[in-house]
């Protein structure tokens, strides 16, 4: 599995009213499991649509800012989920789209398990 292109999925909005605090939350988690999974893994290139697009997040058509993180993930031989993805539209939609193109689907802790048994291939 050397030279992937590895798309990583996290939720970031929420339908609850304190937003503003899950999405700081959901970002913070991100940050540390792409600087984790970026020093750890130095075989693969990681790619997280958070930071790439969640400036769209909040524009009038969610399904347009969808279809551009749908796009990225095309490019992508791997798609790792993260936290409480079952609960994320975004998530969802990601899971179902990778399903349905034979992406290789995989949990963080499934990955890291994955990493772990590669020995020391961290940069």
């Amino acid at each position: 599995m050397n030279g992937r292109l590895i798309y990583v999925a996290h939720p970031f909005g929420s339908t609850n009213i304190s937003c503003d605090d899950v999405i700081n939350s959901n970002q913070i988690a991100i940050d540390k499991i792409m600087k984790k999974l970026v020093l750890k893994d130095r075989n693969n290139v990681y790619l997280s649509p958070l930071h790439n697009f969640s400036m769209l997040y909040f524009e009038k058509n969610y399904a347009k800012g969808l279809q551009i993180c749908l796009d990225m993930l095309e490019k992508c031989s791997v798609l790792i989920l993260c936290g409480d993805w079952q609960q994320s539209k975004g998530c969802i939609g990601e899971w179902a789209y990778a399903n349905a193109r034979n992406i290789k689907i995989y949990s963080l802790e499934e990955w890291e398990e994955y990493l772990d048994k590669q020995g020391d291939i961290s940069r």
